[in-house]
């Protein structure tokens, strides 16, 4: 039993890594050649792209933000890392916006910068909580 358990922990510890892992990667593609601006939040909840269709109740909010680079406007759906129903953005707010130069619907809001890191140390601990909870039913004997 205690392996089923460390086998869900290295999982969730994958499924919470590689995707931080993923985005961490982008947002320093964009910052490397990046610029900013501000921006307004048009609308908060399900994806405007018809794709993510448990944004009203999921984890991602995925808020609209509408911004002006190189004399256009653009409206980018962002990433909200917010908690189950603890979302940060409200429609009309004001917000900062990190885009590329040369691609700026290439975008993230600068507030979520933090997360994809908190999130990657999440996933090391969930790892190392497999690899704890794996050792101790190998030093005990445990069966599988």
């Amino acid at each position: 039993m205690i392996y089923a358990f460390s086998a869900l922990s290295l999982l969730l510890g994958l499924s919470t890594g590689i995707p931080a892992l993923l985005q961490w990667k982008r947002m320093e593609t964009i910052k490397r050649f990046s610029l900013t601006t501000s921006g307004v939040v048009r609308t908060v909840g399900a994806s405007n792209n018809g794709w993510n269709f448990l944004g009203e109740l999921g984890r991602s909010a995925r808020p609209l933000v509408a911004f002006r680079a190189n004399d256009k406007e653009y409206e980018v759906e962002m990433t909200d890392n917010s908690g189950f129903m603890n979302r940060r953005y409200e429609a009309g707010a004001t917000v900062e916006v990190v885009y590329q130069k040369e691609k700026p619907w290439s975008a993230f809001l600068i507030e979520e910068w933090n997360y994809p890191h908190r999130d990657l140390w999440i996933a090391a601990g969930e790892i190392a909580l497999a690899a704890v909870l794996w050792g101790v039913g190998r030093y005990f004997g445990l069966p599988f």
